[in-house]
C-alpha cells in the first residue's frame, strides 16, 4: 500500500495549513518555512521535539484561524519535557479579537488550577524545557501572554516585538513560571496591556503552569512608551534570586519595576534576594498627547516608578544610574515600600530624579522598614530651583544610613 503524500503548503491565509508544517516538523529536526503567499493561517499548536529548529523569515506570518482557541506554538512534551529547541523569525499572530479564554468570558471561572487542556490565551507556552532559544520574533495580538514559560532552564529570549492591539487585559509580554532558571532576556520592544516581562515564581489560579523558585535571570533592554509596567516580580511561598534588570528606556503608566505577592497564595513568604537594577531611563507619567483611561486619573502611590508591596521581603537591593524627568503635574513617586514591607540592604546610587512642573514630585515614600539604606550620587531637582525639605518621607523606619541626597 503506498503511502499518502505529506500535504502541500498553501500559505494564502484562507486553508489550515496545520497539518502541512506539523509533518514538515514530525520528519526534519531543522524546518525552514518559505514566505507564504499571504500568511500560513493554522487551527491547532504547531509542536516541537527535542533537538529541532524551526526557521522563519522575519515577515512571514504564521496565522491563529478565527476562533480556533489553541496556542500557535508548544514543545512536545510537557510531562517529561525537551531539549534543545530554537525557533527564530516569524510574525505570530494570536488573532485576538475572534478569541475567548475563561480570564476573559464574563463570569469565567479562571481562579482555577491550570489544565493542560485548557486554552490560556497565550501565543507560545514551553513548560518543561532544557536549552530554549527564542529569537527575532514578533508577537502580534495574544488574547493574554506573547510568550510563557515554565521550567524552562537555559534559555534565551531576544530580539523580540510586541505588535499589540491592546484590546484585551492581561496582554503580558514575557511571563516566567516559577522553577525557571539561568535565563537572559533582551531587546523587548512595543507595548504591552500588562506587563512586558513578568517572573513569577507563583501565579495562583489558571496560569500557573508550574510554581517554585526563579533564579539567576538577566534582563537586559527593554523599550517601551506609555506602557504598564516594565517588569513585575512575584514570590508568593518561593522565592526569586540572583535577577539583574539592565537597560530599561521609555515610560510606564502603573510601574517600571515592582516586587509583588498580590496574594495570590495568602499568607505565604514573599521573599527576593541579591536583585540588582542598573540604568533606568524613564518617566513615570502619561505622555501629554495620550489620553488616560479613567482608572489612570490622579496616579496612587502604587503606580511609583519602583514599587514594593505590603509584606515583601527583600535581602538586597541595589538601584544604580536610575534618570527619571517629569513633564506632568500629579505623577506618582520614584519609590514607594509598602507598610510591613522590610528591605535587609538598600543602595541607591546615580539616581537622578527632576521635576519640571510647579507641583511637587514625591521621590521616596517608605512605610515599611529598612534596616541600611546606602546613598551615593543621589540628586533630586524641582522646577525653578525649589527644594524639597523631606525627600524620604512615609511613617516607615530605617536602622541605618549612610550617605545623603542633594537637592537642587
Amino acid at each position: 500500500m503506498a503511502l499518502s503524500a505529506p500535504p502541500e503548503l498553501v500559505g494564502d491565509g484562507v486553508a489550515d495549513d496545520t497539518v502541512a508544517i506539523q509533518s514538515m516538523l514530525d520528519n526534519d529536526r531543522a524546518v525552514y518555512l518559505p514566505p507564504p503567499i499571504k500568511n500560513y493561517l493554522i487551527s491547532k499548536p504547531l509542536r516541537l521535539k527535542s533537538g529541532q529548529s524551526l526557521r522563519l523569515d522575519g515577515n512571514t506570518v504564521v496565522r491563529l484561524a478565527d476562533g480556533a482557541m489553541q496556542y500557535l506554538l508548544v514543545n512536545d512534551d510537557f510531562t517529561n519535557g525537551n531539549q534543545n529547541i530554537h525557533v527564530s523569525g516569524g510574525i505570530w499572530d494570536g488573532n485576538n479579537l475572534t478569541q475567548t479564554c475563561d480570564y476573559h468570558q464574563p463570569g469565567g471561572t479562571w481562579r482555577v488550577p491550570f489544565d493542560p487542556a485548557r486554552y490560556l490565551g497565550c501565543v507560545m507556552m514551553f513548560k518543561n524545557v532544557k536549552n530554549l532559544r527564542l529569537e527575532k520574533l514578533t508577537i502580534k495580538d495574544p488574547e493574554t501572554f506573547g510568550i510563557h514559560l515554565g521550567n524552562v532552564e537555559r534559555f534565551t529570549v531576544e530580539d523580540i516585538t510586541f505588535d499589540y492591539n491592546l484590546q484585551r487585559n492581561n496582554m503580558d509580554g514575557v511571563h516566567v513560571q516559577g522553577g525557571c532558571l539561568l535565563g537572559r532576556i533582551a531587546n523587548l520592544k512595543g507595548n504591552t496591556h500588562d506587563d512586558m516581562v513578568a517572573l513569577n515564581a507563583d501565579d495562583g489560579a489558571m496560569f500557573e503552569i508550574t510554581k517554585g523558585p526563579i533564579s539567576d535571570i538577566q534582563i537586559d533592554g527593554l523599550f517601551c512608551t506609555n506602557g504598564y509596567t516594565a517588569v513585575r516580580l512575584l514570590s508568593a511561598g518561593n522565592p526569586v534570586k540572583r535577577v539583574r534588570i539592565s537597560n530599561l528606556f521609555g515610560s510606564f503608566r502603573f510601574n517600571g519595576i515592582s516586587f509583588t505577592h498580590h496574594n495570590v497564595y495568602p499568607g505565604e513568604p514573599s521573599v527576593f534576594e541579591d536583585i540588582v537594577i542598573d540604568g533606568v531611563f524613564s518617566a513615570k507619567q502619561l505622555e501629554k498627547d495620550v489620553k488616560p483611561e479613567p482608572w489612570q486619573e490622579g496616579p496612587r502611590r502604587s503606580h511609583a516608578l519602583v514599587y514594593i508591596q505590603r509584606d515583601v521581603k527583600i535581602d538586597n537591593l541595589a538601584i544604580q544610574n536610575l534618570s527619571r524627568r517629569e513633564w506632568m503635574s500629579g505623577a506618582a513617586p520614584t519609590f514607594w515600600i509598602e507598610a510591613e514591607a522590610k528591605v535587609e540592604t538598600l543602595r541607591l546610587s546615580g539616581i537622578h530624579q527632576v521635576n519640571n512642573v510647579e507641583e511637587p514630585l514625591k521621590f521616596f515614600l517608605n512605610d515599611g522598614s529598612i534596616n541600611r539604606l546606602f546613598l551615593d550620587g543621589v540628586v533630586v531637582r524641582e522646577a525653578g530651583g525649589k527644594k524639597q525639605e523631606t525627600l524620604i518621607q512615609g511613617k516607615g523606619t530605617i536602622q541605618e544610613s549612610f550617605g545623603t541626597i542633594e537637592s537642587e
